[in-house]
């Protein structure tokens, strides 16, 4: 395909970028796919694209061909960031769901790492092989994960919301109360589902049209938040660091070989990073994190701009600032907004229009993803160290609508937030027609200390699951608690509210 120089900035900037145009396509789709395959099978049609766009690049011949399946292979990698995040969003508890998709983010910071690492060792390999590889050892991954989704349940949302009750009661229980389809916790969180989505169903939103109507449910603030939280992540200057660490540390002064070797410690500091918020992010609070990684990001990036102002001059002495404080700068993007703006999105909806409307988020993302890689080349070439200051001053823009706009979710069950973006009238609605909202959260506080047997809201003190392949049937139970019974008290406890739970 021929050698590095034979291409211009523009030309290299197209062709990395366009891989995100793909994405933001496959992002899009699963807006109606999701909803109509279910997550898991949206997950595994998104692998199997992504296999054969791998394919297609290791196989290359020139650049169109090239471009073409970086186009494609996107689209299957869309298909995932865009449903994967929903998944976990939607299978887990109100405490730790920060978590489980701060986790999800950590394995993104630890991709990076094989990919830096990967690069440094073929740097010493000629011929084909060492771009051919790296296209081809994606597929890995894509086929563990198709594999994976085998051995997974499917969203308890999704099949409550397709009628599908028998099968979302067997996955709560499978989930948290050890296949007790009865146990209180497991009626709990079944109640506030089915409440939720009887809630929407009166509301009457399911189409693309309610997701972009103000409406009782609000559904335009909600898109407006989750598009806007995934382009300050994009335009934060984390693509122009790293998608061209390698030439930022080449500016810096260093040797190939070497610029290589360092993008791949400073890939070992982002992974650390991105392991953080599966601590913090339920502990500290979606908003603290938001506006401590802007801060962190605003700060590192102006001190690498005048670092590299430095440098251009002839200062070489100011190498190591620059070296310091992009490593600095992406540590503190993997412990908030790399996992923050894929979180954000996946929470804020309703179940009916929330894989449309994170669809919509993500390919916000991908079309930031793509605006920036595209620019960057050419900014590197022209503007030299603005390039870094203007994304610095970028992040203190972005402190502004997140303190104006961007409520906290933390601690809520999804039904909860639905309703919290409610307009006043709808919230008064909901405690007199959905009065078990928020009945997961409250039975979660009342019962966090119980003995193992018992539902307890961490992966690491829940209960034992004797896990059975999901398309095993489970034989079913009474789920209508006895009034007498610990279960029926915990829904009387809620039906006497007067003000519904968790309103406030």
């Amino acid at each position: 395909m021929g050698s590095e120089e034979d291409y211009n900035s523009a030309l290299m900037g197209a062709i990395v970028a366009l891989y995100e145009i793909g994405c933001m396509a496959g992002a899009l789709s699963t807006g109606k796919v999701g909803d109509i395959l279910g997550r898991r099978k949206t997950i595994r049609l998104g692998c199997l694209i992504l296999c054969i766009g791998a394919v297609i690049q290791t196989g290359s011949v020139n650049v169109g061909m090239m471009i073409f399946a970086r186009i494609f292979t996107g689209v299957g990698n869309g298909m995932n960031t865009a449903t994967i995040p929903v998944y976990q969003a939607e299978l887990s508890p109100p405490k730790n769901r920060g978590a489980h998709v701060a986790f999800e983010a950590s394995l993104l910071a630890f991709g990076v790492g094989i990919a830096y690492w990967l690069e440094f060792g073929l740097y010493f390999v000629h011929g084909e092989f060492p771009w051919r590889f790296p296209l081809a050892f994606q597929m890995v991954f894509g086929i563990i994960l198709f594999i994976g989704t085998y051995f997974l349940p499917e969203s308890p949302r999704w099949l409550q919301s397709h009628g599908r009750e028998d099968e979302c009661k067997d996955v709560l229980a499978r989930l948290w109360t050890d296949e007790d389809t009865t146990h209180p916790r497991c009626i709990a969180e079944w109640e506030e589902i089915r409440d939720g989505i009887e809630l929407e169903k009166r509301e009457g939103i399911r189409s693309y049209r309610e997701l972009f109507k103000k409406g009782r449910m609000n559904n335009r603030y909600r898109v407006l938040l989750g598009m806007g939280g995934q382009l300050m992540q994009q335009f934060g200057g984390i693509n122009v660091i790293s998608y061209y660490l390698t030439d930022i540390f080449l500016q810096a002064g260093m040797s190939h070989a070497m610029a290589m070797l360092m993008a791949g410690v400073d890939s070992i500091f982002y992974f650390l990073g991105a392991l953080t918020p599966i601590y913090t992010v339920d502990r500290l609070g979606r908003r603290f994190l938001m506006y401590a990684g802007l801060i962190g990001q605003a700060v590192t990036l102006i001190i690498v701009g005048a670092a590299q102002y430095c440098v251009e001059r002839g200062d070489t002495q100011a190498s190591p600032a620059v070296i310091v404080f992009v490593i600095a700068y992406n540590a503190i993007f993997g412990a908030a907004w790399l996992g923050l703006a894929w979180l954000y999105p996946s929470e804020i909806f309703p179940t009916a229009l929330r894989a449309k409307g994170n669809s919509m988020s993500t390919g916000a993302n991908w079309l930031g993803n793509f605006v920036v890689a595209m620019i960057a080349p050419v900014l590197f070439e022209y503007a030299k160290y603005w390039t870094f200051l203007m994304f610095g001053i970028l992040n203190v823009i972005f402190l502004i609508p997140i303190y104006l706009w961007y409520p906290e979710t933390n601690g809520k069950s999804l039904e909860e937030i639905e309703v919290l973006f409610a307009t006043e009238d709808l919230r008064a609605d909901a405690r007199s027609i959905a009065p078990s909202i928020g009945s997961t959260s409250q039975y979660d506080e009342k019962h966090k200390d119980v003995e193992r047997g018992s539902y307890v809201p961490s992966v690491a003190s829940r209960p034992a699951s004797r896990r059975i392949p999901s398309n095993v049937s489970v034989p079913k139970e009474k789920s209508s608690p006895n009034p007498n019974s610990e279960a029926g008290q915990v829904k009387q406890d809620y039906d006497e509210k007067t003000d519904g739970p968790n309103y406030k």
